[in-house]
């Protein structure tokens, strides 16, 4: 009898305890990569967000479900139409938001282009090759800017960071952006 009050008395517990609302201890971070293509040129590739009328390093969203890191440089530059010799972090930044209990992982990965895989140019029409100061005065946003200058002027070193941006809008309007460096740029390595 004890071990059947036992056993009722387990199965009624334990599924009320596992069903609870999330509450900020257990919040879940983004990760969400970009991934800054250069060429032999000293070129930077920039895409074109026709909803924000605004170039941006280039990114395929989130990582969500099954997926490496290799795995989505690779599908990055598959949808843009390049070949690369390789990759390297270049860092990893921190987005935190004042009015959401949850924080953005930004790593932002250097991949270095040696082709086009159509041998005649980008598959994608929304990007489009710049000089590197042409590339950070075109980004909008201030922290993917300054991350940007960072990347490409002390490339030797992986770098950390933390911002506080938001405020965008479609199209981008640069004078409702909220920005906040809260960490200086440190080495990471």
């Amino acid at each position: 009898m004890r071990l059947l009050t036992a056993t009722l008395l387990l199965v009624l517990l334990v599924p009320a305890g596992a069903v609870k609302a999330q509450t900020k201890a257990d919040s879940i971070s983004l990760f969400f990569p970009k991934v800054l293509i250069t060429d032999s040129s000293n070129r930077v590739l920039l895409v074109y967000d026709a909803n924000r009328k605004a170039y941006e390093i280039p990114s395929i969203g989130t990582m969500a479900g099954p997926s490496s890191i290799k795995d989505y440089i690779q599908k990055t530059a598959e949808e843009i139409g390049i070949t690369y010799r390789g990759f390297r972090l270049g860092g990893m930044f921190t987005y935190i938001f004042p009015d959401k209990y949850r924080t953005f992982i930004r790593p932002y990965f250097v991949v270095q282009s040696n082709g086009y895989a159509n041998g005649t140019g980008l598959a994608d029409t929304t990007c489009h090759w710049f000089t590197r100061e042409e590339a950070i005065a075109l980004i909008p946003y201030p922290a993917s800017a300054l991350i940007v200058r960072q990347l490409l002027e002390k490339p030797a070193i992986t770098w950390g960071g933390s911002f506080e941006e938001y405020g965008y809008t479609n199209p981008v309007d640069t004078s409702k952006i909220v920005f906040r460096q809260l960490e200086h740029f440190y080495p990471l390595n």
